[in-house]
């Protein structure tokens, strides 16, 4: 750990020191100076790319009364235009094109960061056409490619990006002619958050950015630093959970059918410390999408929800650097200019310190996590704890770190160059003494996994409105789990398994995955649609092993391809509706399974103040995630292969979006989904099963179906500094298979029936606000799965509210520093988690019997987090 800071304080001490230098040695003679020095001294401000325009010089005075002429004269030699706009005190440099259109104006460029030069993924175009409005959305970097019919000379822009300041740009469109390579320049919004986007289809539409402060990641979460998975909880589609929990339930799927990308390559862990913070550090986080409904088919789509995060590049302009700490980690960043606005590095890193300091109750979270002594108590009054068994003497270590590093080329055409890498580990093991049939026995418990992902990306376009974008990436997952004293429940053979017993033994779960990755995607816009098409190439190698009382010495080590096409036809341009019409076409070798994923999606009168919208689609997933009930930190995967198909759901959705005016909007959602070919592990309630024939060794079941529905309500309703959110679901999920609960339908540990959510947002003053939210949700079932039919019971309801104060402190436009103070489950509600066998006393005999128990949740978890920018 000193190792660490004394790396991060270096790189911030050079950065400081470059960017001196760097400063002291720019040349006046540059059009990038002479751009700097106009903006100083006037209320103009241009719109550009730097890589456009980094290499010209100009011998034009910034005090010369024809200033403009004169800079546009010598810019045409560069084949770049300039448009004023005295009015609105824009200037805009563009690409000059020779291409002439009467029935059409073509508009293409990009969408960027005004201060550090990085592109803006998806961002917002809009315009109004014939009285009403339309638009496009950027790509995934940054470009976009408007085509626009006006009878007008010129025509007003709205480019948006949630957390930025929105921009109107006037172009003059009197000449029909093409404007290329025109950069718009968005402000950071100073008091923005790190915001989610969600669904990802439409948008341009007002109603993208409804769910802004609904999922503000980082609001509360219970160790300071950002929760992703935390913050999507706030969803009416994502089921809310405990605070140790690694992965979502989206909309029936268990957490095998949730996917978390990185750059387009996937983690395949992507939280610290059991799930209680994201294992990505939010500093270098630029973009985060969250697709739960219809997912184009640019992504393969689980059965579940996919959540995808871009990386920042760096600034291209100047050095900047941040520090912060939580209650758990240090962090550090550093970014800057290579060659000034042409190319960029940004370095982040992050470094824990919950095994050093132990406040904000750091130990008992490790303890807690690793399934050490939990608070539970028996359900029924038969049965008592053991006073004398709660464990003694623990000792341990805990600590986690993760590392991010991106470098960046851009050319004067705009081509990119994109090297980027992620290093993640996260390690915990504590050893006690707990006693055992009158003895004290030593036992250790183990948690570890390890994440490294690199990727080299090429991003060019061909022409002016063909995007070409080529990847290649390398991923490399190891996690490891062992339990000295995991409490499993052998059956007996009478009275229908329930005098089973407690038996005390070993449990240890090792996994190793590798994905080789070749990624070449397209996108062209036409004048009615949009269409991208490409193909996917992964190579994987998944090796598996168990140890436990079913399986002594169970190994697999596979290997596979996957080879996939896709295309998506996007007709956004119409009022009346906007239609996506995807497929997915994949190859899997082991097993030679030939699978079609089609992609339907339309939204009706998408503008106007009732919307409704139907969608289809049929996911196949071929790496399978399993569920154990108390290993919540770690996560093991298999594989498809010839005698277990992949996992597919059909999914079919609905809605209508009412939108009365432009601060209420009122969303109602449906789903009905058919699973099949889901994985159940067969110690997924620490049951040793009789599901299985003794000469079979496979530790999980692979042939269930499921049904999944549910409604969903969202209303939210927005002040001038408070914004109001609330959302109900009302959804079951039953799971199938002969060899359980008498081959009848059952309900999944991750079933509930009613859940709500109640969520405010309050701006107190300048840079100070408050956040609240409370989330109520009715129990999840028991879970004593068996041979024969199970009476359903379910554990008490889960109620809990989280609140924070963020205060950012600035001087005129820039922020100074970030300080976060939040409290998770601030009520100390004692909530219900899962349910368990654990062995107790019988209150009439003494006698030491099994008994089912109610694990709870976290109680109140106080943090905090302070972050200083330079």
């Amino acid at each position: 750990m000193k190792t660490l800071l004394k790396i991060t304080f270096f790189l911030f001490w050079a950065g400081i020191v470059n960017q001196s230098f760097a400063q002291d040695s720019s040349s006046p003679k540059t059009l990038l100076e002479l751009i700097s020095s106009i903006e100083q001294t006037s209320d103009m401000r241009f719109l550009y790319r730097e890589a456009l325009v980094s290499n010209i010089n100009v011998t034009v005075s910034s005090d010369s009364p024809t200033l403009y002429e004169d800079l546009r004269s010598q810019l045409l030699e560069f084949n770049i235009g300039l448009q004023v706009n005295s009015e609105r005190n824009q200037a805009l440099l563009f690409k000059t094109g020779n291409k002439q259109n009467k029935q059409e104006a073509v508009i293409s460029g990009y969408v960027v960061d005004a201060e550090t030069g990085d592109r803006l993924p998806y961002s917002t175009i809009s315009w109004l056409e014939n009285g009403e409005i339309t638009g496009v959305a950027s790509s995934t970097s940054g470009t976009f490619h408007a085509r626009i019919n006006s009878s007008g000379s010129s025509i007003p822009l709205l480019f948006s990006f949630v957390g930025y300041e929105s921009k109107r740009v006037d172009f003059d469109i009197s000449s029909k002619s093409e404007l290329n390579d025109i950069a718009v320049r968005l402000q950071p919004r100073l008091y923005g958050g790190s915001e989610i986007i969600v669904n990802g289809n439409s948008l341009f539409s007002p109603s993208d950015t409804v769910f802004s402060s609904l999922i503000e990641a980082g609001s509360f979460s219970p160790l300071g630093d950002n929760n992703s998975a935390k913050a999507l909880q706030s969803l009416p589609s994502v089921l809310a959970g405990p605070a140790i929990q690694d992965g979502l339930n989206v909309r029936g799927s268990s957490s095998d059918g949730f996917r978390v990308l990185l750059d387009g390559i996937t983690l395949y862990n992507q939280s610290h410390l059991f799930g209680l913070l994201d294992g990505l550090n939010a500093d270098v986080l630029r973009t985060s999408g969250f697709f739960y409904d219809v997912t184009p088919a640019q992504f393969r789509a689980p059965l579940g929800g996919t959540l995808t995060f871009l990386t920042k590049t760096g600034n291209l302009q100047n050095f900047e650097s941040s520090v912060g700490l939580s209650n758990t980690a240090l962090s550090a960043t550093l970014e800057g200019p290579v060659v000034l606005g042409k190319s960029s590095f940004l370095f982040s890193g992050r470094h824990s310190y919950i095994d050093d300091l132990n406040w904000f109750n750091n130990q008992g979270i490790i303890k807690y996590g690793l399934d050490i002594d939990r608070n539970y108590d028996f359900q029924s009054d038969t049965v008592r704890k053991f006073i004398d068994r709660n464990v003694q003497n623990v000792n341990g270590n805990a600590f986690f770190y993760d590392l991010h590093g991106k470098l960046y080329f851009e050319t004067s055409s705009g081509s990119q160059l994109i090297a980027s890498m992620y290093f993640g580990k996260d390690e915990a093991n504590q050893s006690y003494d707990r006693r055992i049939q009158q003895q004290s026995q030593e036992f250790n418990t183990n948690n570890e996994w390890s994440s490294k992902m690199v990727k080299l990306a090429y991003n060019t376009q061909l022409q002016h409105d063909i995007n070409s974008e080529s990847s290649i990436g390398f991923s490399d997952y190891y996690s490891n789990y062992l339990k000295e004293d995991n409490d499993f429940r052998r059956p007996e053979n009478d009275n229908n398994n329930q005098n089973a017993t407690i038996e005390i033994l070993p449990f240890n779960l090792e996994n190793e995955l590798q994905e080789f990755q070749i990624n070449q995607r397209f996108s062209k816009s036409f004048e009615h649609f949009g269409l991208d098409f490409g193909v996917t190439y992964s190579d994987f190698e998944v090796l598996y092993t168990e140890l436990s009382p079913r399986n002594q010495s169970f190994r697999s080590r596979r290997t596979s391809q996957l080879l996939d096409m896709f295309s998506q036809f996007d007709f956004a341009n119409s009022t009346e509706a906007h239609v996506s019409l995807g497929g997915r076409l994949y190859y899997f070798s082991n097993g030679k399974y030939l699978k079609w994923s089609p992609r339907i999606k339309a939204q009706f009168l998408p503008e106007s103040a009732v919307s409704f919208g139907l969608g289809y689609s049929k996911n196949y997933q071929f790496l399978h995630q399993l569920d154990f009930l108390t290993v919540n930190s770690t996560d093991f995967w298999v594989m498809t292969n010839n005698e277990q198909p992949p996992s597919s759901v059909s999914y079919f959705t609905t809605n209508v979006r009412l939108r009365p005016s432009n601060s209420l909007f009122l969303q109602v959602e449906g789903y009905y989904k058919l699973f099949d070919n889901l994985r159940i592990h067969s110690l997924a309630d620490h049951f040793i099963s009789s599901f299985f024939d003794e000469d079979d060794t496979n530790p999980f079941l692979f042939n269930n179906t499921g049904v999944g529905k549910g409604i969903e309500f969202l209303l939210k309703k927005r002040f001038s500094r408070f914004s109001l959110s609330s959302t109900y679901t009302l959804a079951s999920t039953e799971l199938e298979n002969l060899l359980i609960n008498d081959g009848k339908p059952f309900h999944p540990s991750y079933d509930r029936t009613h859940q709500f959510s109640l969520i405010g947002d309050l701006d107190l003053s300048n840079g100070l606000s408050f956040y609240a939210s409370w989330n109520f949700a009715t129990g999840t079932p028991n879970n004593v799965l068996s041979r024969d039919e199970q009476a359903e019971t379910r554990i008490g309801d889960y109620s809990r509210l989280d609140v924070s104060l963020k205060y950012i402190l600035s001087t005129g436009n820039t922020e100074k520093a970030e300080f976060l103070f939040s409290v998770y489950n601030l009520l100390n509600t004692q909530n219900p988690w899962y349910s368990d066998f654990k062995a107790g006393r019988n209150t009439n005999n003494n006698r030491i019997i099994p008994g089912l128990t109610t694990v709870y949740d976290l109680g109140i978890q106080p943090s905090f987090r302070a972050k200083l920018y330079f």
